[in-house]
């Protein structure tokens, strides 16, 4: 199975219907987020938390591992796994 996130725009005031479940294009609509543009969210998330990766050194034990699944959500990211 493979997912793709889409952004549309709509003119103000206007969007269709939908529902979890509709179809589209042979898929079929399971997540919606009617908040803006995620993906643009979604990279300034990345951004912040480059820079503060940047800037982590000599966490203590408990952290540690704070900092390597952050690094991991990067890592998946830049290969689009």
């Amino acid at each position: 199975m493979s997912e793709h996130t889409l952004v549309v725009r709509f003119p103000e005031g206007e969007s269709p219907v939908y529902s979890a479940g509709t179809k589209f294009q042979g898929g079929s609509v399971v997540a919606v987020c009617f908040d803006g543009n995620q993906l643009e969210v979604a990279d300034e998330m990345e951004e912040a938390l480059e820079g503060l990766l940047s800037i982590v050194d000599g966490v203590g034990p408990e952290e540690e591992q704070l900092v390597a699944n952050a690094r991991n959500v990067l890592r998946r990211r830049a290969f689009g796994i």
